[in-house]
C-alpha cells in the first residue's frame, strides 16, 4: 500500500532525510495517514513494516549506503492518531491514545539498500526492500493511523541521502513533523510527507530467544494479468540461522507443538538462510496469466525457542 496513494507510480521531486539521517544528527519524525489512504487495508490486519523510496535528484547516488549503517537504538511507535488538521508540535498530542513500541534497540541498514537509476518523469526510482525491522507487528482497526520514528543518528559521519517526499496536507493524504532531537521532543511546524509502502499482513508470529519474534513482509502484488515479482522477507530474525517459508492456499490456524500458530495450510516449503541482520529474502517470479492468491508464513531455527523454532506472521501476496 503507497501512501499518497497518488504517487504509487507517479513520483514528487521533494526529499528529506530525516528518518535515515547520519551521526550526530538526532532525528524524530511524526508520520500521520489519513484514513482514506489506507482504505485497502483490512481492518485487522497488521502492519509489518515500511519502505521508501529514493528521490530522483542528482543528490543521490545510483546505490546508497555503500556499507551496512547502523543505530544503536532506533524506536517506532504506532497508534490510532487524531485528526491530521488538528495535529499540535507534541507528538504524544497526536496519538488518539497510547502507541505501541512497535520495535527499539539497534538497527541495521543493510549496505546498497536504495537506488537511483534516474528513470524518465514521472517514473519513480525502485522502492528500497528495506522495512525499518518491526519487532511487533501493529494490530490495525482502522481510522487515522500515526507513526514515530526517533534515532540519535546513525553511525555514519556522511551526510544520509534523500528518501522521496510531497508536501504534508491534511485535507488529503496527511501530515508529517520533523524535529532535530531524540528522543522525541517538540515539533515547530509541519514538514514535508514521506512517499511511503505501508505493509501488512495477518496473524501473529511467536517469540523465541530474548522474546525476540520474527516478522514476514510481503512487498506488492501483481496486476493486470502480465506476472512480475512479488518479494518476501523474513526479520527480526537470528542471525545466520536456518529458514524457511512456507506456502498454501488458504488461511489456518492450528497450533504445531510448539504452541506457536500455523496460518498457512501448507503445500510447499522454501529453505532459505538469514543474513548477518537476521533477514532472509525470497523473491517470487509470478508468470504471465497466472491469477491466485496465496498464503506464507515464515520459520527460522531458534535454539533458544520452545521446540527450537519460531514463526512469523502470515501474509496473502495476490496476482491479478
Amino acid at each position: 500500500m503507497v501512501v499518497p496513494n497518488a504517487n504509487a507510480t507517479i513520483r514528487n521531486n521533494s526529499q528529506l532525510n530525516s528518518i535515515i539521517r547520519n551521526a550526530g544528527n538526532p532525528r524524530t519524525y511524526q508520520y500521520g495517514i489519513n484514513a482514506a489512504e489506507l482504505a485497502n487495508v483490512p481492518v485487522g490486519s497488521v502492519i509489518t513494516g515500511v519502505s521508501l523510496r529514493f528521490s530522483v535528484t542528482g543528490t543521490n547516488t545510483a546505490s546508497w549506503p555503500p556499507a551496512d549503517i547502523t543505530w544503536t537504538t532506533y524506536d517506532i511507535y504506532a497508534g490510532p492518531a487524531n485528526p491530521t488538521g488538528s495535529w499540535v508540535a507534541d507528538p504524544a498530542l497526536n496519538f488518539a491514545s497510547t502507541p505501541q513500541l512497535v520495535r527499539t534497540g539497534p538497527m541495521v541498514l543493510d549496505a546498497n539498500s536504495f537506488t537511483n537509476t534516474n528513470p524518465t518523469s514521472p517514473t519513480p526510482n525502485a522502492w528500497s526492500e528495506f522495512y525499518f525491522d518491526f519487532q511487533q507487528p501493529y494490530l490495525y482497526l482502522g481510522g487515522d493511523l500515526a507513526m514515530l520514528f526517533s534515532h540519535p543518528g546513525s553511525n555514519d559521519t556522511a551526510l544520509a541521502l534523500y528518501p522521496e517526499t510531497v508536501t504534508s496536507n491534511a485535507a488529503t493524504h496527511g501530515v508529517g513533523r520533523s524535529q532535530s532531537v531524540y528522543p522525541a521532543g517538540t515539533a515547530t511546524g509541519a514538514t514535508t510527507f514521506y512517499v511511503m509502502r505501508v505493509h501488512y499482513g495477518y496473524g501473529l508470529g511467536c517469540p523465541g530467544s530474548g522474546g525476540q519474534t520474527p516478522v514476514l513482509v510481503q512487498s506488492g502484488n501483481t496486476e493486470g494479468g502480465l506476472g512480475g515479482t512479488i518479494n518476501l522477507q523474513i526479520g527480526n530474525a537470528p542471525a545466520n540461522s536456518l529458514a524457511a517459508m512456507v506456502f498454501g492456499f488458504g488461511a489456518f490456524g492450528s497450533p504445531p507443538p510448539n504452541g506457536c500458530t500455523l496460518l498457512v495450510n501448507p503445500v510447499a516449503t522454501s529453505i532459505l538462510f538469514t543474513n548477518n541482520n537476521g533477514r532472509a529474502a525470497q523473491p517470487i517470479q509470478v508468470p504471465a496469466a497466472f491469477l491466485a492468491s496465496f498464503n506464507v508464513q515464515g520459520a527460522v531455527l531458534d535454539a533458544g525457542a520452545l521446540g527450537g523454532y519460531t514463526v512469523t506472521n502470515g501474509v496473502t501476496p495476490t496476482a491479478n
